[in-house]
């Protein structure tokens, strides 16, 4: 492929939205957070792919406030039910959600 051609490709692929950063992490926050996943774990997940803090930050409270981990807990939680609550705060934290959040949802403190 001659040099043109790549720098053509490129650009359209530029033009198209393809390779936009910030677009990509937002999609792949949504994602993470229609799969059940906390603020916590979307952060990560989104600096471990060497997206920048900032971005990671903004993404992360636009997709919060789209849908906060309190309706994600919730959802999870009608989802899954609540057999064994030990084991479903051991869930709910894995998934990277704050243990104030989770006992809240579960009804209060632990026991």
């Amino acid at each position: 492929m001659s040099e043109e051609l790549s720098d053509a490709v490129v650009a359209r692929v530029l033009d198209l939205g393809y390779l936009n950063d910030s677009d990509y992490a937002l999609r792949r926050a949504r994602l993470m957070a229609e799969k059940g996943y906390g603020d916590f774990s979307i952060r990560n997940t989104l600096e471990g792919l060497d997206f920048p803090e900032n971005m990671a930050d903004d993404v992360v409270q636009k997709v919060s406030r789209e849908t906060s981990e309190e309706e994600r807990i919730a959802s999870l939680l009608r989802k899954r039910g609540v057999k064994d609550r030990e084991k479903t705060i051991r869930f709910l934290a894995g998934r990277g959600f704050p243990y104030e959040k989770i006992l809240g949802a579960l009804g209060g403190e632990d026991r």
